[in-house]
């Protein structure tokens, strides 16, 4: 096969993998975001006081 239509493709595909785990975290902090301020504590996060989502002081 063509070179430049392999690397085409492997950037596509980083891209494609990129994209979905953009997507998975997107999704994980929304469920996330509706969890009770002691259910956050409970399981090693907090809420900031703007409303983000914290663990261990840092930003997620």
């Amino acid at each position: 096969m063509n070179p430049t239509f392999e690397s085409i493709r492997a950037a596509m595909s980083g891209l494609a993998l990129r994209t979905a785990a953009v997507v998975e975290r997107r999704r994980v902090l929304r469920r996330v975001s509706r969890f009770s301020n002691p259910r956050l504590h409970d399981i090693g996060f907090e809420r900031d006081w703007d409303g983000s989502i914290l663990r261990n002081g840092r930003a997620i």
